[in-house]
């Protein structure tokens, strides 16, 4: 088990003259949970409970998801995927940048409660935050590391990862960008009558889902992580991030002042299609 003495200690002193100089109202972090010295998010809203901050190979939850509504100043333990879900927040208009107080954290990768790699983490590109007020380093880590995109997937790994889905929506749940109130596979069905879990409604839902996070997903796994049917369609929301990277030179989450290719128009974007790559 790695040593994380050092960063927890900065963590909780950066917290402490946060909450004493009132520069925020709450900080968001870790603390150890009951089960399996689990590291689960914690709200601190006092110096004296700072003391219960921790940071280590398990703090794993992206913590994004709950600053989303919030209109406190809120100070945040953030790793390099939840500071590219704050980012892509604030370039959305879900959040303003001067209510949120980063605490970037270099991220040499998570584990699960086995001590295997955390989905997302295994071929995570992105180990030091794009964006903090303080940052807290890590000397065991490297700058990036090249991924190679997994290409090839065809109708029937589709079809076996589609009989898996029970429907759950624990991906939905679990996904920062997923943050519509009502979800598009859900309009029109009444609050009584469910979607029905057939096949179709299911392709339905994940390549609905996959295209809402084009250009948009931080690739920190938490929807395969919090599949309970051990449900693997990520691979569809990576090709779809590789295709845009590649195509626009776009990465979510790491320039707030980039513009996202799917929400901007310009006379030069490349034409990629039933046409071909040049629009003839």
């Amino acid at each position: 088990m790695k040593d994380y003495e050092k960063q927890r200690e900065e963590i909780r002193l950066c917290c402490k003259e946060l909450l004493e100089e009132e520069k925020v109202d709450v900080v968001l972090g870790y603390t150890l949970g009951s089960l399996d010295d689990a590291q689960i998010p914690f709200f601190v809203r006092s110096v004296e409970e700072t003391d219960r901050l921790e940071w280590g190979e398990r703090c794993f939850q992206n913590l994004a998801p709950y600053l989303h509504g919030r209109t406190d100043r809120v100070g945040i333990v953030a790793k390099p995927c939840d500071v590219r879900a704050i980012v892509q927040f604030i370039m959305e208009g879900q959040l303003k940048r001067e209510q949120i107080y980063i605490i970037g954290m270099d991220c040499p990768g998570m584990v699960d409660a086995e001590g295997g790699v955390r989905p997302g983490c295994d071929e995570c590109r992105i180990h030091i935050p794009p964006l903090f007020d303080t940052h807290i380093t890590d000397d065991r880590i490297t700058e990036t590391q090249e991924v190679q995109r997994e290409t090839g997937h065809g109708a029937e790994r589709f079809q076996r990862e589609i009989d898996k889905c029970i429907l759950c929506y624990s991906c939905r749940q679990a996904c920062y960008g997923c943050y519509c109130k009502t979800c598009f596979v859900e309009r029109g069905m009444p609050n009584w009558l469910p979607p029905e879990i057939d096949s179709g409604t299911k392709k339905t839902f994940h390549m609905g889902r996959a295209m809402h996070l084009a250009g948009r997903c931080v690739e920190c796994g938490a929807c395969e992580a919090a599949c309970a049917s051990g449900v693997n369609l990520r691979y569809m929301i990576k090709e779809l991030t590789g295709f845009v990277e590649e195509v626009h030179g776009y990465q979510a989450g790491l320039d707030l002042d980039a513009k996202p290719p799917l929400v901007s128009y310009g006379d030069d974007d490349r034409e990629i299609g039933f046409l071909g790559d040049d629009g003839a």
